[in-house]
Protein backbone atom coordinates (compact mmCIF):
# COMPACT_ATOMS: atom_id res chain seq x y z
CA UNK A 1 0.00 0.00 0.00
CA UNK A 2 1.29 3.44 -0.95
CA UNK A 3 0.01 6.99 -0.51
CA UNK A 4 -0.41 9.18 -3.56
CA UNK A 5 -0.43 12.91 -4.23
CA UNK A 6 -3.04 14.84 -2.22
CA UNK A 7 -6.45 15.76 -3.61
CA UNK A 8 -8.03 18.99 -2.32
CA UNK A 9 -11.77 19.35 -1.73
CA UNK A 10 -12.10 22.83 -0.20
CA UNK A 11 -10.29 22.54 3.18
CA UNK A 12 -10.47 18.73 3.15
CA UNK A 13 -7.29 17.08 1.86
CA UNK A 14 -7.37 13.45 0.78
CA UNK A 15 -4.23 11.33 0.51
CA UNK A 16 -5.23 8.40 -1.74
CA UNK A 17 -4.03 4.93 -0.77
CA UNK A 18 -3.25 2.73 -3.77
CA UNK A 19 -2.51 -0.91 -4.40
CA UNK A 20 -0.98 -2.52 -7.49
CA UNK A 21 -3.55 -5.31 -7.54
CA UNK A 22 -6.66 -6.10 -5.54
CA UNK A 23 -7.01 -8.96 -3.12
CA UNK A 24 -9.65 -10.39 -0.84
CA UNK A 25 -13.06 -11.84 -1.50
CA UNK A 26 -15.75 -9.83 -3.27
CA UNK A 27 -18.16 -8.37 -0.74
CA UNK A 28 -21.56 -6.71 -0.93
CA UNK A 29 -22.52 -3.50 0.83
CA UNK A 30 -25.64 -3.17 2.96
CA UNK A 31 -27.11 -0.84 0.33
CA UNK A 32 -26.75 -3.48 -2.36
CA UNK A 33 -28.46 -6.31 -0.49
CA UNK A 34 -31.29 -4.10 0.76
CA UNK A 35 -31.84 -2.69 -2.74
CA UNK A 36 -31.98 -6.20 -4.23
CA UNK A 37 -34.17 -7.45 -1.35
CA UNK A 38 -31.51 -10.02 -0.44
CA UNK A 39 -31.02 -8.80 3.11
CA UNK A 40 -33.05 -7.43 5.99
CA UNK A 41 -32.52 -5.73 9.35
CA UNK A 42 -35.05 -6.32 12.10
CA UNK A 43 -35.50 -5.71 15.79
CA UNK A 44 -35.05 -8.62 18.20
CA UNK A 45 -38.20 -10.37 19.40
CA UNK A 46 -37.64 -8.38 22.60
CA UNK A 47 -36.16 -5.17 21.20
CA UNK A 48 -32.89 -3.84 22.61
CA UNK A 49 -31.14 -0.51 22.07
CA UNK A 50 -27.74 -2.13 21.50
CA UNK A 51 -28.62 -5.04 19.22
CA UNK A 52 -30.55 -5.77 16.02
CA UNK A 53 -30.59 -8.73 13.63
CA UNK A 54 -29.48 -8.99 10.02
CA UNK A 55 -30.43 -11.72 7.58
CA UNK A 56 -28.09 -12.04 4.58
CA UNK A 57 -29.84 -14.02 1.84
CA UNK A 58 -27.30 -13.12 -0.86
CA UNK A 59 -24.46 -15.21 -2.30
CA UNK A 60 -21.83 -12.73 -1.07
CA UNK A 61 -20.58 -11.78 2.38
CA UNK A 62 -21.86 -8.40 3.51
CA UNK A 63 -19.42 -5.82 4.88
CA UNK A 64 -20.76 -3.30 7.40
CA UNK A 65 -18.45 -0.43 8.32
CA UNK A 66 -18.06 0.80 11.87
CA UNK A 67 -20.37 3.80 12.22
CA UNK A 68 -22.69 3.01 9.29
CA UNK A 69 -26.14 4.34 10.10
CA UNK A 70 -29.25 2.16 10.07
CA UNK A 71 -32.38 4.32 10.20
CA UNK A 72 -35.99 3.60 11.05
CA UNK A 73 -37.94 1.24 13.28
CA UNK A 74 -37.77 2.11 16.99
CA UNK A 75 -34.76 4.42 16.64
CA UNK A 76 -31.78 5.17 14.40
CA UNK A 77 -28.66 3.13 15.22
CA UNK A 78 -25.06 2.96 14.02
CA UNK A 79 -22.99 -0.19 13.58
CA UNK A 80 -20.81 -0.43 16.71
CA UNK A 81 -17.94 -2.41 15.16
CA UNK A 82 -16.88 -3.46 11.67
CA UNK A 83 -18.98 -6.50 10.81
CA UNK A 84 -18.84 -9.31 8.26
CA UNK A 85 -21.96 -11.39 7.61
CA UNK A 86 -21.43 -14.64 5.73
CA UNK A 87 -23.64 -15.51 2.72
CA UNK A 88 -26.99 -17.11 3.51
CA UNK A 89 -26.69 -16.52 7.23
CA UNK A 90 -28.33 -14.44 9.94
CA UNK A 91 -26.66 -12.93 12.98
CA UNK A 92 -27.12 -10.32 15.66
CA UNK A 93 -25.41 -6.97 15.08
CA UNK A 94 -24.06 -4.78 17.86
CA UNK A 95 -25.33 -1.21 17.45
CA UNK A 96 -25.27 2.16 19.20
CA UNK A 97 -28.22 4.54 19.37
CA UNK A 98 -27.67 7.66 17.24
CA UNK A 99 -30.72 9.60 18.45
CA UNK A 100 -31.22 9.86 22.18
CA UNK A 101 -34.88 10.81 22.49
CA UNK A 102 -36.87 8.41 20.31
CA UNK A 103 -38.20 4.93 21.00
CA UNK A 104 -41.13 4.88 18.63
CA UNK A 105 -42.78 1.93 16.92
CA UNK A 106 -41.63 -1.16 15.07
CA UNK A 107 -41.01 -0.71 11.37
CA UNK A 108 -38.59 -1.27 8.53
CA UNK A 109 -34.92 -0.30 8.60
CA UNK A 110 -32.97 1.32 5.81
CA UNK A 111 -29.46 2.74 5.47
CA UNK A 112 -28.58 6.33 6.22
CA UNK A 113 -25.28 8.17 6.35
CA UNK A 114 -21.92 7.05 7.71
CA UNK A 115 -20.93 8.51 11.07
CA UNK A 116 -18.39 11.31 10.85
CA UNK A 117 -14.83 10.48 11.99
CA UNK A 118 -15.32 12.06 15.43
CA UNK A 119 -17.92 9.39 16.30
CA UNK A 120 -16.03 6.55 14.64
CA UNK A 121 -12.89 7.44 16.59
CA UNK A 122 -14.86 6.82 19.79
CA UNK A 123 -15.97 3.40 18.53
CA UNK A 124 -12.41 2.56 17.48
CA UNK A 125 -10.82 3.67 20.74
CA UNK A 126 -13.17 1.54 22.81
CA UNK A 127 -12.66 -1.70 20.86
CA UNK A 128 -15.40 -4.07 22.00
CA UNK A 129 -15.75 -2.53 25.48
CA UNK A 130 -19.23 -1.11 25.99
CA UNK A 131 -18.87 0.54 29.40
CA UNK A 132 -20.06 4.12 28.98
CA UNK A 133 -19.81 3.91 25.19
CA UNK A 134 -23.44 4.83 24.50
CA UNK A 135 -23.31 7.94 26.66
CA UNK A 136 -19.99 9.00 25.13
CA UNK A 137 -21.49 8.77 21.62
CA UNK A 138 -24.59 10.70 22.73
CA UNK A 139 -22.36 13.41 24.24
CA UNK A 140 -20.38 13.72 20.99
CA UNK A 141 -23.54 13.98 18.88
CA UNK A 142 -24.90 16.61 21.26
CA UNK A 143 -21.61 18.54 20.94
CA UNK A 144 -21.84 18.35 17.14
CA UNK A 145 -25.46 19.51 17.20
CA UNK A 146 -24.37 22.53 19.23
CA UNK A 147 -21.37 23.57 17.12
CA UNK A 148 -23.31 23.13 13.86
CA UNK A 149 -26.34 24.95 15.30
CA UNK A 150 -28.61 22.07 14.39
CA UNK A 151 -32.00 21.70 16.04
CA UNK A 152 -33.13 18.13 16.58
CA UNK A 153 -36.18 17.03 18.54
CA UNK A 154 -34.58 13.61 19.10
CA UNK A 155 -30.88 14.61 19.34
CA UNK A 156 -30.33 12.77 16.06
CA UNK A 157 -27.03 12.58 14.20
CA UNK A 158 -29.02 12.24 10.98
CA UNK A 159 -30.44 15.73 11.51
CA UNK A 160 -26.90 17.17 11.42
CA UNK A 161 -26.42 15.75 7.92
CA UNK A 162 -29.82 17.05 6.85
CA UNK A 163 -29.02 20.53 8.25
CA UNK A 164 -25.64 20.72 6.50
CA UNK A 165 -26.60 18.87 3.30
CA UNK A 166 -25.88 21.86 1.04
CA UNK A 167 -22.55 22.63 2.73
CA UNK A 168 -21.40 18.99 2.57
CA UNK A 169 -22.54 18.84 -1.04
CA UNK A 170 -20.23 21.71 -1.96
CA UNK A 171 -17.23 19.59 -0.93
CA UNK A 172 -18.04 16.86 -3.43
CA UNK A 173 -19.57 19.01 -6.18
CA UNK A 174 -17.92 18.09 -9.46
CA UNK A 175 -15.85 15.34 -7.84
CA UNK A 176 -15.94 12.09 -9.81
CA UNK A 177 -13.87 9.80 -7.60
CA UNK A 178 -10.23 9.07 -6.90
CA UNK A 179 -8.17 7.25 -9.53
CA UNK A 180 -8.85 3.68 -10.61
CA UNK A 181 -6.35 1.89 -8.34
CA UNK A 182 -7.38 3.68 -5.16
CA UNK A 183 -8.32 1.44 -2.23
CA UNK A 184 -8.86 4.14 0.39
CA UNK A 185 -7.67 7.50 1.68
CA UNK A 186 -6.40 9.48 4.65
CA UNK A 187 -8.47 12.60 5.40
CA UNK A 188 -6.92 15.81 6.78
CA UNK A 189 -8.55 19.18 7.54
CA UNK A 190 -7.07 22.27 9.18
CA UNK A 191 -3.82 20.39 9.77
CA UNK A 192 -5.73 17.75 11.74
CA UNK A 193 -5.75 14.10 10.66
CA UNK A 194 -9.40 13.06 10.70
CA UNK A 195 -8.80 9.35 10.01
CA UNK A 196 -8.37 6.84 7.23
CA UNK A 197 -10.30 4.05 5.54
CA UNK A 198 -8.69 1.33 3.44
CA UNK A 199 -10.25 -1.63 1.59
CA UNK A 200 -9.08 -4.86 -0.04
CA UNK A 201 -9.34 -3.49 -3.57
CA UNK A 202 -10.67 -0.64 -5.74
CA UNK A 203 -14.02 -2.32 -6.48
CA UNK A 204 -14.85 -2.61 -2.79
CA UNK A 205 -13.61 0.91 -2.05
CA UNK A 206 -15.86 2.42 -4.71
CA UNK A 207 -18.94 0.97 -3.02
CA UNK A 208 -18.28 3.19 0.01
CA UNK A 209 -16.42 6.20 -1.43
CA UNK A 210 -19.30 8.65 -1.72
CA UNK A 211 -20.71 8.05 1.76
CA UNK A 212 -17.27 8.16 3.39
CA UNK A 213 -16.34 11.40 1.63
CA UNK A 214 -19.49 13.07 2.88
CA UNK A 215 -18.75 11.93 6.43
CA UNK A 216 -15.20 13.33 6.30
CA UNK A 217 -16.55 16.57 4.80
CA UNK A 218 -18.93 16.94 7.74
CA UNK A 219 -15.96 16.91 10.11
CA UNK A 220 -13.89 19.17 7.83
CA UNK A 221 -16.52 21.90 8.19
CA UNK A 222 -15.48 22.16 11.85
CA UNK A 223 -11.76 22.51 11.05
CA UNK A 224 -11.53 25.44 8.67
CA UNK A 225 -8.85 27.21 10.70
CA UNK A 226 -5.40 25.60 10.40
CA UNK A 227 -3.92 24.06 13.54
CA UNK A 228 -0.70 25.56 14.85
CA UNK A 229 0.82 22.05 14.67
CA UNK A 230 0.96 20.36 11.27
CA UNK A 231 0.26 16.64 11.20
CA UNK A 232 2.06 14.29 8.80
CA UNK A 233 -0.52 12.07 7.10
CA UNK A 234 2.06 9.79 5.51
CA UNK A 235 3.82 9.23 8.83
CA UNK A 236 0.43 8.45 10.39
CA UNK A 237 -0.18 5.83 7.70
CA UNK A 238 3.31 4.37 8.13
CA UNK A 239 2.49 3.70 11.78
CA UNK A 240 -0.69 1.90 10.73
CA UNK A 241 1.21 -0.26 8.22
CA UNK A 242 3.76 -1.14 10.87
CA UNK A 243 0.94 -2.11 13.23
CA UNK A 244 -0.57 -4.34 10.56
CA UNK A 245 2.80 -5.98 9.87
CA UNK A 246 3.07 -6.97 13.54
CA UNK A 247 -0.59 -7.99 13.94
CA UNK A 248 -1.55 -11.59 14.62
CA UNK A 249 -5.06 -12.22 13.31
CA UNK A 250 -7.54 -14.59 14.93
CA UNK A 251 -8.91 -17.49 12.91
CA UNK A 252 -12.09 -17.45 15.00
CA UNK A 253 -13.27 -13.94 14.15
CA UNK A 254 -13.24 -11.73 11.08
CA UNK A 255 -13.12 -8.61 13.27
CA UNK A 256 -9.85 -7.22 14.59
CA UNK A 257 -8.62 -4.20 16.50
CA UNK A 258 -5.37 -2.35 15.98
CA UNK A 259 -3.64 0.07 18.33
CA UNK A 260 -0.33 1.88 18.09
CA UNK A 261 1.36 5.05 19.19
CA UNK A 262 -1.00 7.85 18.27
CA UNK A 263 -3.78 5.83 16.64
CA UNK A 264 -6.41 3.15 17.15
CA UNK A 265 -8.26 1.18 14.51
CA UNK A 266 -10.47 -1.76 13.71
CA UNK A 267 -11.44 -3.75 10.68
CA UNK A 268 -12.32 -7.00 8.98
CA UNK A 269 -10.04 -9.67 7.59
CA UNK A 270 -10.59 -12.95 5.76
CA UNK A 271 -8.32 -15.73 4.58
CA UNK A 272 -6.99 -13.52 1.76
CA UNK A 273 -6.12 -10.51 3.91
CA UNK A 274 -7.59 -7.19 4.99
CA UNK A 275 -11.14 -6.53 3.77
CA UNK A 276 -11.49 -3.15 5.48
CA UNK A 277 -9.52 -1.09 7.98
CA UNK A 278 -10.43 2.20 9.64
CA UNK A 279 -8.04 4.09 11.92
CA UNK A 280 -8.18 7.40 13.78
CA UNK A 281 -5.78 9.51 15.84
CA UNK A 282 -5.81 8.87 19.55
Amino acid sequence: MTTGEPVFLRNLTLYPVGLASSNGAEVASVDEVLRDELGEFRELDTPRVDEIEFDNRSDKPVLMLDGEEITGSLQNRIIAASTYVEPHSARSIGVICAEEDRWDKLGAFTTGCCSYPGVRAILSGRGRRKDGLQQTVWDEIERKLTVTRTRSATSSMHDIYDNLEDEVGRYVEGFHGLNHNTIGFIGVAGGKILGCDVFAGPATYRKYESRLLRSYALDAIEHRRPDTVRHDARRFFDKIRQGLANKRFSRRSHHFTLKGRGFSGQGIHDQAGIVHLSAFPG
